[in-house]
């Protein structure tokens, strides 16, 4: 059993709103301070798909965020939008709100991101936060479209500049049937369900460029090294949106603690295809070691 709160806290004056999971309180004494864990999702995502990890996380003896970011889910900012310049001062606004709650041990506070989240916790232990240690799950740090693609969205995002000036906005690309083209998870009905979600066709049928250009063009790669808190690697063997090669670099980039894992049977969505009680099961080994 568990407990949850919802919580809501300020980034760059945006709301940004969350779920804290948390163990029952059965199990705790009135001194217990537990470690945390602030779960980030990924483009075009929200923070419901990371509540069965967040839970089995709390159920394990940790508080875990589930945090909508900016732009996305119940979170303000505009919509759909990827930036780093907003996401990593959103993980930074949410481990202030975590270190501010009663049962949280602000010295034991570590993250967990998917994909462009992935890059979110990266960028921000690179920005030196307080983070304690990172697990990475198909985490973006590379581009993950070709090169026709890349200059294409450039291209877009350039006159996307000039429409700004001109009359306000992004321009909005309808993408879903691209988006769609590549199964996210080994299990075709997961990745049915997920193509089927009303949020996700909205997001990539009014797609932003530049807003989102973070979400597919990303040098994340670059900085690693200046990583120092320890990082677990995740990655599916069957991720046909960014390939474990990805992984396999940002392992070897990395220069602090580290740890590779990829995980047969398991596509981009690894949280909800096959292997995710084995995905859950690193996860917690690596902040049990960690945290």
């Amino acid at each position: 059993m568990v407990r949850n709160e919802n919580i809501q806290f300020s980034s760059l004056g945006d709301r940004l709103k969350g779920v804290l999971f948390l163990p029952d309180a059965h199990h705790l004494t009135d001194s217990t301070l537990l470690p945390a864990v602030i779960l980030c999702h990924g483009a075009i995502d929200y923070k419901e798909h990371f509540f069965g990890f967040a839970e089995f996380l709390a159920e394990n003896g940790y508080a875990a965020l589930a945090l909508d970011m900016h732009g996305h889910g119940e979170s303000e900012g505009e919509k759909y939008h990827v930036k780093m310049a907003e996401w990593v001062p959103d993980i930074q606004a949410a481990i202030v709100a975590l270190s501010s709650h009663g049962e949280v041990d602000a010295s034991r506070i570590g993250a967990l991101g998917f994909s462009s989240g992935g890059s979110a916790i990266l960028e921000a232990a690179v920005q030196q936060s307080p983070l304690k240690a990172l697990v990475t799950l198909d985490a973006t740090v590379r581009n993950v479209v070709t090169p026709l693609e890349v200059a294409f969205f450039k291209t877009i995002s350039r006159l996307s500049g000039v429409k700004r000036w001109v009359v306000g906005g992004d321009i909005k690309l309808p993408l879903y049937k691209m988006a769609i083209r590549v199964p996210v998870s080994c299990n075709l009905d997961v990745s049915n369900q997920f193509f089927a979600d009303p949020y996700f066709k909205l997001g990539y049928n009014a797609y932003p460029l530049p807003g989102a250009i973070e979400s597919v063009i990303i040098d994340t790669i670059d900085r690693v090294d200046q990583i120092v808190v320890p990082v677990c690697v995740i990655h599916g063997e069957e991720d046909q949106i960014d390939s474990p090669g990805s992984a396999r670099l940002l392992f070897e980039r990395l220069r602090s603690q580290k740890q590779l894992n990829i995980i047969p049977r398991s596509g981009h969505i690894g949280h909800m295809d096959y292997q995710k009680n084995k995905i859950h099961d690193i996860a917690k080994a690596w902040f049990d070691t960690y945290l």
